[in-house]
């Protein structure tokens, strides 16, 4: 059975173990930090790990192992990632991916005039990339 969950101390172990899954712990921590996990018959297979500056989200490590699954997995690691930190007040994520599963779940490729540019904090904007990180409301995306 596969699960979407948030990270817990008891998976620090198992994930620092594996090489393949463990950037996800070992990024360079920024500030408040949030992780989402991928559970397949109680293995974590992936993750998404990042930090929050105000009201954004910044993903710094977004991995799936591999898999025939890989895309389908990704798919319900972001979806699920985009409501975990919806529920705890967080009103953009960006990634720094220019994976066309963002733009199919919804992100946007960051121009540089969005208005949201001059609230985020200095490592937020250190971070973010124009025309190299995609983005997306939290909100608007359980509007539709």
């Amino acid at each position: 059975m596969i699960s979407f969950r948030k990270m817990k101390l008891g998976d620090l172990e198992n994930i620092y173990k594996d090489t393949e899954i463990r950037p996800l712990i070992t990024v360079t921590p920024k500030g408040k930090k949030f992780a989402v996990v991928i559970e397949l018959d109680e293995q974590i297979i992936g993750g998404a790990s990042g930090y929050v500056e105000n009201n954004a989200a910044i993903a710094q490590s977004v991995i799936v192992k591999e898999s025939d699954q890989k895309h389908l997995y990704k798919d319900g690691l972001i979806r699920s990632l985009i409501h975990f930190l919806e529920l705890d007040g967080i009103e953009l994520l960006f990634i720094n991916d220019i994976d066309p599963l963002y733009q199919i779940i919804g992100f946007h490729e960051l121009q540089g005039n969005e208005d949201f540019l001059s609230n985020l904090g200095d490592e937020a904007n250190n971070d973010i990339k124009i025309n190299h990180t995609l983005w997306i409301n939290l909100k608007d995306f359980f509007k539709h």
